[in-house]
């Protein structure tokens, strides 16, 4: 089987993986599931970047870990949830950035040496935590609707850059960071997610009106780009780091990292233009 029959077949899987854990979300109280798998998600995408090229040895874990276990608490109690998502995720990234410096600060002490672990964990814990943790948030507040349109959202942007990209892509827009995107594949995505994003929107958040669906096209749009930076992002932590792939964990389709950086900055965005745009449907 060629690169191309592999990650068909891993997307597959991982697709089949989605529907079933979708499907047992519905049978839980809002919240429950997204918070465990968000948790897990971010310890395995922890693990990856503490084993990550020349990130090894820095004891990024050391930091993130403990700050992922304290976001997941925070979230998880949910003492601010009486004053809406947004202040749910201002609290996240304010607690992200706060609690990782003091974990670099105690390896050091631990340690007993000078460390990177300060000057790294910190844009890592607010780049990482805050967009899986505004998944829970969104899942309070929309449900398996809005999971499944924010799903659909990144990754069908995704698949249409790859596909596009690979058939016409020739121009490369950002050949030190990310060598394979291509302008072709970057507006196949922008045109997949104003689609996507008009068709699904007023059908499951907002009304089926020409208004809503031109919301939705325009909603569409802004995550998509936003997701497409969150693929920069983190091919450029990636290349930081020296590697091609975040793992070898999901096989041709690399690691978690690889799957999930559409959603790190697709996710707080979404959650944002959703709170302005349908807040009846987030109450």
């Amino acid at each position: 089987m060629n690169g191309l029959g592999r990650r068909v077949r891993t997307g597959t899987t991982l697709a089949v993986v989605a529907a079933g854990l979708l499907w047992l979300h519905s049978l839980l109280p809002a919240g429950v599931l997204s918070l465990v798998v968000m948790t897990l998600l971010a310890l395995l995408a922890i693990w990856e970047l503490d084993h990550m090229g020349s990130f090894q040895g820095r004891d990024l874990g050391l930091v993130l870990y403990p700050a992922a276990l304290a976001s997941a608490l925070v979230v998880g109690l949910g003492f601010l949830e009486r004053f809406g998502p947004l202040w749910e995720l201002a609290m996240v990234y304010l607690f992200a950035g706060v609690s990782a410096p003091p974990f670099g600060k105690l390896v050091g002490i631990v340690m007993c040496h000078e460390t990177p672990v300060r000057r790294e964990a910190f844009p890592l814990a607010l780049w990482l935590l805050p967009p899986l943790f505004s998944i829970v948030l969104i899942d309070r507040g929309y449900g398996t609707a809005g999971l499944v349109v924010l799903i659909v959202l990144a990754k069908a942007g995704d698949n249409a850059a790859f596909f596009v990209g690979r058939s016409i892509g020739k121009r490369h827009p950002f050949p030190k960071i990310s060598p394979g995107k291509t302008v072709a594949g970057c507006v196949a995505s922008l045109v997949a997610g104003i689609v996507v994003g008009a068709v699904l929107l007023p059908m499951t958040l907002g009304e089926r009106t020409p208004l809503q669906a031109a919301l939705g096209g325009f909603l569409g749009a802004v995550i998509n780009v936003a997701a497409q930076a969150g693929d920069l992002s983190e091919s450029w932590v990636k290349r930081r780091a020296g590697v091609k792939d975040s793992s070898t964990l999901l096989g041709p389709s690399g690691g978690v990292l690889d799957v999930i950086d559409s959603l790190l900055l697709a996710a707080p965005v979404a959650l944002l233009a959703w709170t302005w745009a349908y807040p009846a449907a987030g109450r």
